[in-house]
């Protein structure tokens, strides 16, 4: 049973995005030591859809390859501005019958808007993790964003509580972005905490709480206004655990 590392969250809503877009992806993940964990793949297929002016949804798919075997994720979704100064972000996911992936997950985020250019969004979230073992997860997180210019800012504080057990823990996300919709967008994030949660796979169950860190850096450019490249590289170590090093590389296309 893998505890949730909760190193990335929902992205900011872009403004002026196509009315249809469609998202494929490859990544690739070395894991040490190899002759435990082997290589990591993963398959990532996304397509968005802006209905209305304030309503977006999308559905993911992936496909994953791992030494514990291959599994697949299906994720739907939605964005919804409700008044001037508050949207939603919204999603369910269930995985194939795996070790390591979620038989069920919901998330959801309410995102305030404040400042008088609306530039400052406080972002209140949620997030439920129902695994195929006896194991789920309550994630309660919550942080500012500051849009200042052609940077973005972010923190964001994590709090997950792993059944059975009650077994509490604290991770934090910081995330600072550079660019332009249309143009590039480069984001620099970094993500620490503990992975903490009840071991009950072992003869005599006991609490396992170990620190992780995680960094990754992305950037996604256009070609032109239509289409783009996005890629992504990123690095993760748990204590006592294993070391893990990844890259990433996909394309968009809007419609």
């Amino acid at each position: 049973m893998a505890a949730v590392f909760y190193a990335d969250c929902a992205p900011a809503q872009e403004e002026g995005k196509k009315s249809r877009s469609i998202e494929a992806s490859f990544s690739f993940e070395n894991l040490s030591p190899d002759t435990t964990y082997g290589n990591w793949y993963t398959f990532n297929a996304s397509y968005y859809t802006k209905t209305s002016p304030d309503f977006t949804y999308f559905l993911q798919s992936s496909l994953y390859s791992r030494a514990e075997g291959k599994g697949a994720t299906g994720t739907i979704g939605a964005y919804k501005d409700w008044i001037d100064r508050l949207y939603t972000y919204s999603s369910i996911t269930a995985g194939s019958h795996s070790d390591y992936l979620p038989e069920f997950r919901v998330d959801h985020d309410f995102n305030f808007k404040a400042g008088k250019n609306k530039n400052y969004v406080l972002t209140a979230g949620i997030t439920c993790i129902d695994y195929f073992d006896d194991h789920k997860d309550l994630i309660i997180s919550g942080g500012p964003t500051v849009y200042s210019g052609r940077f973005i800012s972010q923190y964001r504080l994590f709090h997950n509580e792993s059944n059975p057990g009650s077994i509490g823990s604290f991770s934090h996300l910081i995330s600072i972005g550079y660019g332009e919709e249309g143009q590039q967008w480069t984001y620099l994030n970094f993500s620490f905490g503990k992975q903490a949660y009840l071991a009950t796979y072992l003869t005599t169950p006991e609490a396992v709480n170990q620190n992780s860190t995680y960094a990754v850096l992305k950037h996604r450019f256009w070609l032109d206004k239509n289409y783009g490249f996005f890629g992504e590289a990123s690095y993760f170590k748990l204590e006592n655990g294993y070391k893990k090093s990844g890259i990433s590389c996909g394309m968009f296309y809007g419609f």
